[in-house]
């Protein structure tokens, strides 16, 4: 079957495209720069030019495709300009919605996050409505925008599954996200802990329940996919195990931590660096959702990655890798 996979230089989206490949399909990648994407895409994908903020490269590139794997976005809960998350996520997501209804795509899935639900502090997550108290995050409230971009063609006659995963982390390409705390971690650059935790996905069991969602999932519906809650404390630690010598550090107040981030954010607008930790970034480890799988687990037959072994994976990976010279 030919495959268009977007995002496919990045953690989720190269997951996704290595496994394809491994089953048997024919897959391409979109990239803006086919050059530079073939060092970073897995054997056996090939790149085609296209951008998602560019529509009139979009349907050349559908040409044929079947299924669609949308993994591309801004992740990054940090941009200096927040209108940013708006053009690339909902945007973006609406214009290769659109060209992957117009060019007789099958079925597409859609790589949200967990985050475009509504829970409260240590609550637990669901599939259900979106949120509809704006989020508190540029980068939480174009996910919730794009949502509703994809529900809006969909409903033109393009199916669609949508996952909502936690975390994701694991061996790729690129190190942002959870491996980018490891990596930090590792090399000292962590001094205080902010409080909280997150519920996690390993990348490997994430890209197996995208391909489960193209052929089990049901046209219209999300699928929360996620291994686990961990709190940062624990992973710490975990890390520490893992890698001798390591400092664990400690686990600063709430309230401390607010303020420096509060701080260091205004500095960074100003002087144009990536702060330490994002505000976004510090309500979501302050949020301390626990995402639940079952509807995952029971529908697709999605398989939950023990975290222990997701990390050791991880770390190692990270380690041969060169990540943390």
């Amino acid at each position: 079957m030919r495959v268009l996979v977007t995002g496919a230089t990045g953690l989720v989206g190269h997951g996704v495209a290595k496994l394809l490949v491994a089953r048997g399909h024919e897959v391409r990648a979109l990239v803006r720069d086919e050059e530079r994407a073939r060092s970073l895409l897995p054997a056996g994908v090939t790149p085609v030019r296209g951008d998602i903020i560019r529509p009139e490269s979009l349907g050349p590139a559908l040409a044929g495709v079947e299924w669609l794997f949308h993994s591309a976005g801004m992740p990054e809960q940090w941009q200096r300009d927040e209108s940013t998350f708006d053009r690339v996520n909902r945007q973006g997501t609406a214009w290769v919605m659109g060209a992957a209804r117009a060019a007789g795509v099958r079925r597409a899935v859609y790589t949200s996050t967990g985050d475009v639900f509504a829970a409260p502090r240590q609550g637990r997550v669901v599939e259900g409505p979106l949120d509809p108290v704006p989020k508190m995050t540029a980068y939480e409230r174009s996910k919730v925008a794009a949502e509703r971009e994809v529900e809006a063609v969909r409903s033109t006659g393009l199916d669609v599954v949508v996952l909502n995963p936690a975390a994701t982390y694991g061996p790729a390409p690129v190190v942002n996200g959870l491996n980018a705390a490891i990596v930090k971690q590792v090399k000292g650059k962590v001094p205080l802990l902010p409080p909280g935790g997150i519920s996690v996905v390993y990348v490997d069991g994430l890209a197996e329940a995208h391909v489960l969602a193209a052929e089990k999932g049901r046209n219209g519906e999300r699928y929360v996919i996620a291994d686990g809650y961990l709190p940062l404390a624990e992973l710490a630690r975990e890390v520490a195990r893992l890698v001798p010598g390591v400092r664990v550090p400690p686990v600063g107040p709430e309230w401390l931590v607010r303020g420096a981030t509060s701080v260091t954010a205004l500095l960074a607008r100003v002087f144009g660096f990536a702060p330490p930790i994002a505000p976004g970034e510090l309500e979501f480890v302050l949020w301390q959702a626990r995402l639940d799988a079952t509807k995952a687990v029971n529908e697709l037959g999605f398989r939950q990655t023990p975290v222990d072994e997701g990390l050791r994976r991880t770390v190692e990976f990270l380690k041969t890798s060169g990540a943390f010279r």
